[in-house]
């Protein structure tokens, strides 16, 4: 149901179902972590005749170019072989193009695209530009028409080496397309290469409408609560009831940080209520886990639902749940005043989204560093499922705006499908021109547009650009910096149709930039 709800925000339902397209005939690149290509939604083989029909391992599996790492391991070993095994790469892959094949499976956006995967990462850990230039190039040799980047390094350049080799790509004529970055929360030009690149298409994240959560429910409020699983702990029961307690209060910025109860052996066989902020999801749960606590539910700090993770050394053993802020909020104000019980069910539901067409709150902000005006534009990425890792279960909900940058990877393809022949820079151009901008996500009611350096033109709209009859060039005005109080700057407008059409040119106010704390 999110991958459905996710093409259906953007016209890609519509393509498919309506337009019958599909992407056939266009060339995806993947550079990332490798593919699954055993996924029977991804083909199930590599090679020639086979979805993922071209790829190769740039660095092998324990490669990892963080010196910080325990792991540190930064000498590629390559190879031809571009199997997965981070997870990342096979999701991202997914929602490009998978075609399910079976009722449970996940289809993307592009579902008739042929993939190259071109394996940058190790299992774990980072990459260093040397890699991911190798594989730009060998991209650009294999006749990729498109390549997807969920790769970057936050406040860079466009003019860094990666950023340089996606110029260079684009005016080879391949349609690069790049996440924003997922640094939201530090403020203004987080943005980072190769998503700032001048030619790229640089994709923020919008949450997803819906998503399907296992439940819990609370008394005495008989509330079913829906939570999303975090890795790296214990499994979530199915059954069973406990009593739940608190660490500290919805105003509390590093709850659990520290100490992590009120009074000694408060958590003792009892579910732990943790706000989000400050610390890591493994530093809240692993203490909370020493304090006794069986089982850990992290709430939200902000509007909306979030995926956490837990992995780490000593282990999170217990299961560690996140909830929105809203629920969190509710269990919190409960046991203020009185005790709250959880039963665990073993059903799932699907659930509207709070902040569900909003910009995420991870999505990083432009602009770039040169103060060209970046992202270019939105998909969806909060809360996406996708293909995942076979020996992992095989699907997998996570969010990022690499998320977000292969929906708009998977919607180029469609594009090029219904008109080929456009340059890469005609793409850009129509998918802006048609995008949908949103309301400021702090506030949606007062109807004031989100930053344009944070959603670009907006939320892509892939039906409404296949489907256009005009053209607006460029599709974004960076005016930078002047001493000037105007600047001059030439729009081009063409029309493709057989009639004449009369324009109205007017503007609308957007949300400027506000204060961050840092």
């Amino acid at each position: 149901p999110e991958m459905e709800s996710a093409l259906a925000m953007t016209g890609a339902d519509i393509a498919q179902s309506e337009l019958g397209l599909t992407g056939a005939g266009v060339k995806v690149g993947i550079i990332d972590t490798g593919v699954d290509y055993h996924h029977p939604d991804l083909g199930g083989c590599f090679g020639p005749g086979c979805r993922v029909a071209i790829g190769w391992d740039f660095v092998g599996d324990s490669y990892n170019a963080d010196p910080d790492d325990p792991n540190y391991q930064p000498v590629p070993q390559p190879g031809p072989d571009p199997m997965d095994c981070n997870g990342h790469g096979t999701h991202v892959t997914g929602i490009v193009g998978a075609k399910a094949a079976s009722p449970t499976g996940v289809t993307g956006v592009a579902p008739g695209v042929t993939f190259g995967a071109y394996r940058v990462f190790g299992c774990e850990g980072s990459a260093n530009d040397d890699v991911i230039l190798a594989a730009m190039e060998r991209a650009v040799a294999d006749g990729m028409d498109v390549v997807n980047m969920s790769l970057g390094e936050d406040y860079t350049w466009p003019q860094d080496p990666v950023g340089q080799a996606a110029d260079r790509m684009v005016r080879r004529g391949v349609v690069l397309v790049a996440a924003a970055g997922n640094a939201g929360s530090t403020g203004i030009y987080s943005s980072g290469s190769p998503g700032v690149a001048a030619n790229a298409i640089g994709v923020a994240s919008f949450d997803n409408t819906i998503v399907t959560l296992n439940s819990f429910t609370i008394t005495p409020d008989n509330k079913s609560i829906g939570y999303m699983e975090a890795s790296g702990g214990g499994a979530a029961p199915t059954s069973g009831s406990s009593l739940m307690a608190r660490t500290g209060t919805t105003s509390t910025p590093n709850d659990a940080c520290n100490e992590v109860a009120p009074a000694p052996g408060s958590l003792t066989g009892k579910v732990a209520l943790i706000r989000r902020g400050t610390c890591s999801f493994y530093e809240k749960s692993y203490n909370a886990q020493q304090a006794g606590a069986i089982a850990v539910v992290l709430y939200n700090n902000v509007a909306g639902l979030f995926a956490a993770t837990v992995s780490g050394s000593p282990a999170v053993t217990i299961p560690v749940v996140a909830i929105s802020n809203i629920d969190g909020a509710l269990i919190d104000g409960r046991l203020a005043s009185g005790s709250v019980t959880m039963t665990w069910t073993s059903g799932s539901g699907t659930f509207p989204n709070p902040t569900g067409g909003l910009i995420s709150s991870f999505s990083s902000y432009g602009l770039a560093a040169d103060l060209t005006l970046k992202p270019d534009i939105g998909a969806p990425g909060g809360l996406i499922r996708s293909t995942w890792l076979l020996s992992d279960g095989g699907y997998a909900t996570i969010s990022g705006t690499s998320m977000a940058s292969p929906h708009v990877a998977g919607a180029v393809a469609l594009l090029l499908q219904a008109r080929p022949g456009l340059s890469p820079s005609a793409v850009r151009d129509i998918l802006q021109n048609s995008a949908e901008p949103k309301n400021w996500w702090g506030n949606p009611g007062l109807g004031i547009l989100d930053n344009v350096h944070r959603q670009g033109a907006g939320m892509l709209q892939i039906d409404k650009a296949i489907l256009s009859t005009t053209t607006i060039s460029p599709g974004k005005l960076s005016l930078g910096e002047s001493d000037r109080n105007r600047a001059i700057r030439t729009l081009t407008i063409r029309n493709s149709s057989s009639s004449a059409v009369t324009y109205d040119l007017s503007n609308e106010d957007a949300m400027a930039t506000y204060g961050n704390t840092f």
